[in-house]
C-alpha cells in the first residue's frame, strides 16, 4: 500500500552504526565537512550513513579492538595536524563510555577527514567525501502554465545566538485563484539554516514588512503552506490537491527562518528563501497540513534510550474531523537526538496502519513516507506518535523547544480536503492533556503574558499581592489560587500544569522574570500547612496608638509612672507577643 520517496538513499547500514557511536566521545554529533547542519553518522565509513568501505579513522578504530583508547585518541588518523581527541572534543583522551565528554559540540570535526575543508593540503585526501544534494522530483511543475515567485529575504545580519527565528511578511498572487502544487528552497546560507516555513495569514493578521525575531507562533498566521528542511530538495503536492491562494484563499504569507549559530559568529549574512510554483488551472481539492505528536518531553542527559509518546484519541478526532480527509504523505520530526519514530493510525474497528515507521531515524535526511493510494481518516480513528532518543553526549536535560539542541516529536501530513478539519490542523498533545479539549476555550494567551494588559495585570496584582514567590504559602493564598485554577479559562481543568505554567517558565513572553514570580506565587500553596495570620505587628501598633490617647487625655506617661491598669495592659501586651511568637516559629 505505501511507498517510500527516500531523498538521500544511502540507509542501508544505519542500523550498524548507532552502536559504535556510543564508543567515541560525541559519536552522534559529528558534522558533515561540506555540509553545513548535516550529522555524518557512520564516522568510520566513507558512506556517511554507515557500512561499507572504511575511511582512515574507521581502519584505526578496527584496529584498537573497536574501543576508544588513549593510542586512538592520540592518533592523527586523517593527518591533518589534529588528533582524534582533539576533533572528537576529548584532547586530553580522557573520556570513557557513559560520561560526558570535557569539550563542546561547537568544536567537533570529522576524524577521517582532512581539515580545513578545500584547503590544497587536503585536497587530494577528501577526493572519495560527496558534498552532492539531491534532485527535487515533481513532473507537475514543469506542466503549460504553471508560475512561480520566489520569496526572498533582504540581506539580513544573522544574530549571534544558538537559536534564532526570524520572521517576513510577503503578498501572495490574489489577482485570481490559484492552487500552490509545489515549494523549492532557495538557500543562501547553508552553515546556519535550519529550516524554512511559509506560513498563510489571515487579512486582518499582523503585517511584517522587513525580517524580524519572532516565536514559533504569529497572530493570525496558522496555515502552513510550505516547509524545508535539512535534507529535503523540496515538497511536491498530490496530483489531485493543492494550497488554496489568491482571491478565494489566502493573500498573505510569513516566511519563517530557523537559523542557528552555535559558535555566536557575528560574521553570518544570509538572503535566502522559498520558492512556490502555484496553477490558476485549479485541482479537485484543497490540500491543508496535519501535525500529530506531543509537546512536553524531558530527556535526561546519558541516556542510551527514552521514548516519548502522544495518543490523538478517538474522541478528537470525532471533534477535529468533520467528514473523511485523505493523507497524502508523512514525515517525521525530531531533532539530533532523535533516533527512532512511528505514527500508527488505528480505526475504531481495531484495524492498524503504521503510516510513518522510521527505525533509524535521521534528522538530516529526513524520509517523505508517500502513499501509492491516500489514506483515510474517519471521525473517531486515532493516532499514535512514539519517539525514541538517545543523550549520551548531552550534559544536560533537553526539552521540548524551537532550538536546535531542545527537542522535538512531530507526524507532519499532508491532507485533502482541507474544508474537512475544523479549526486548526493539528491534534498535539502536552504530556496526557489534549489540546482538542481546548480550542472552544476563550484564553487569550497573547494577553495573558503580556503584563501591560489591563486585564491581565489585574489577574496578576491578584495574585501577587497575597501569595509569596519566596517559598512561603501565606494565609489567604490558597483561595485565590482556588478561585484562578477554577474559574479563569487558560487555568482550570488541568490547563495550566499542561499549557499556561509551562508556557510561561518557558519564556513564551517579554517578561519572563515576571511570568516566573507568578507561576512560583501560584504554586505556593502546594504544601499541606498555610502560615499563620500575622496578629502581632497589629496588636503592638493598636497598644501604643491606645498609649498615646491615654497620654493625651490625663497628662499621665504610662512608661514612666505605669498604673495598675498600665502595668496590666502591657504584662498582657508581652504574654500576647510571647505566644505569638511561639506559634509562628511552629507553624514555620
Amino acid at each position: 500500500m505505501f511507498r517510500l520517496v527516500i531523498f538521500v538513499t544511502l540507509l542501508t547500514a544505519i542500523c550498524g552504526y548507532s552502536y559504535f557511536q556510543e564508543k567515541i566521545p560525541n559519536g552522534d554529533f559529528i558534522p558533515h565537512p561540506c555540509k553545513p547542519n548535516f550529522v555524518w553518522k557512520g564516522v568510520g565509513h566513507q558512506n556517511w550513513a554507515g557500512g561499507g568501505p572504511r575511511n582512515q579513522f574507521g581502519k584505526d578504530f578496527l584496529a584498537a579492538g573497536k574501543k576508544w583508547t588513549e593510542e586512538l585518541c592520540r592518533k592523527d588518523s586523517d593527518a591533518d595536524g589534529k588528533t582524534n581527541g582533539q576533533e572528537l572534543g576529548d584532547p586530553n583522551c580522557i573520556w570513557r563510555p557513559g560520561t560526558v565528554p570535557e569539550g563542546t559540540v561547537t568544536g567537533i570535526s570529522h576524524p577521517g577527514v582532512c581539515d580545513p575543508w578545500g584547503s590544497p593540503q587536503c585536497k587530494d585526501k577528501n577526493d572519495w567525501v560527496s558534498c552532492e544534494g539531491d534532485e527535487f522530483n515533481c513532473p507537475a511543475i514543469h506542466e503549460e502554465g504553471v508560475m512561480t515567485k520566489e520569496l526572498i529575504y533582504p540581506r539580513t545580519n544573522v544574530p549571534a545566538k544558538d537559536t534564532t527565528y526570524m520572521c517576513m511578511g510577503f503578498e501572495l498572487p490574489s489577482d485570481g485563484d490559484y492552487h500552490i502544487i509545489a515549494t523549492t528552497p532557495i538557500i543562501n546560507e547553508s552553515r546556519v539554516m535550519h529550516h524554512i516555513v511559509l506560513i498563510g495569514c489571515d487579512e486582518d493578521s499582523e503585517v511584517i514588512d522587513k525580517p524580524r525575531e519572532c516565536s514559533m507562533g504569529l497572530r493570525g498566521c496558522s496555515t502552513t503552506i510550505g516547509l524545508w528542511t535539512l535534507g529535503l530538495p523540496g515538497e511536491c503536492f498530490y496530483k489531485e490537491a493543492g494550497i488554496r491562494m489568491g482571491m478565494k484563499g489566502m493573500k498573505r504569507g510569513v516566511l519563517q527562518f530557523h537559523w542557528t549559530n552555535p559558535e555566536m559568529r557575528t560574521d553570518y549574512w544570509d538572503s535566502s528563501g522559498l520558492k512556490i510554483y502555484y496553477t490558476n488551472k485549479l485541482r479537485n481539492f484543497d490540500a491543508g497540513t496535519w501535525i500529530t505528536g506531543q509537546q512536553y518531553l524531558e530527556i535526561p542527559p546519558l541516556s542510551p534510550k527514552i521514548v516519548q509518546q502522544s495518543t490523538c484519541s478517538p474522541r478528537c478526532t470525532k471533534y477535529k474531523v468533520n467528514d473523511t480527509i485523505y493523507i497524502t504523505t508523512g514525515l517525521n520530526h525530531m531533532h539530533y537526538l532523535g533516533v527512532s519514530q512511528y505514527v500508527k493510525l488505528t480505526r475504531a474497528n481495531g484495524q492498524e496502519i503504521m503510516l510513518t515507521n522510521d527505525e533509524h531515524y535521521s534528522y538530516d535526511t529526513p524520509v517523505m513516507h508517500t502513499y501509492d493510494s491516500p489514506v483515510p481518516v474517519y471521525p473517531g480513528d486515532s493516532f499514535e506518535t512514539v519517539c525514541t532518543y538517545r543523550s549520551l553526549s548531552r550534559k544536560k536535560t533537553a526539552f521540548f523547544g524551537e532550538g536546535t539542541f531542545d527537542e522535538m516529536c512531530f507526524g507532519i501530513f499532508n491532507f485533502y480536503p482541507a474544508q474537512n478539519i475544523r479549526g486548526s490542523p493539528n491534534c498535539v498533545t502536552s504530556n496526557d492533556f489534549e489540546f482538542c479539549d481546548f480550542e472552544d476555550r476563550h484564553c487569550d494567551f497573547r494577553a495573558l503574558f503580556n503584563h501591560s494588559n489591563p486585564e491581565s495585570r489585574k489577574l496578576y496584582d491578584k495574585v501577587l499581592n497575597v501569595c509569596s514567590y519566596d517559598g512561603h504559602c501565606r494565609h489567604g493564598c490558597r483561595a485565590v489560587v482556588d478561585d484562578v485554577m477554577r474559574n479563569h479559562e487558560c487555568f482550570k481543568d488541568g490547563v495550566a500544569e499542561s499549557i499556561t505554567f509551562p508556557s510561561m517558565v518557558r519564556g513564551e513572553n517579554k517578561d519572563t522574570a515576571e511570568s516566573l514570580k507568578f507561576v512560583t506565587a501560584m504554586k505556593s500553596c502546594k504544601c499541606d500547612v498555610e502560615s499563620s495570620i500575622e496578629y502581632k505587628p497589629v496588636i503592638k501598633d493598636q497598644l501604643l496608638k491606645e498609649n498615646e490617647q491615654k497620654v493625651e487625655v490625663d497628662g499621665s506617661n504610662p512608661q514612666e509612672k505605669p498604673t495598675s491598669s498600665g502595668r496590666q495592659l502591657l504584662f498582657s501586651m508581652y504574654v500576647l507577643t510571647f505566644m505569638l511568637s511561639v506559634a509562628m516559629n511552629v507553624s514555620l
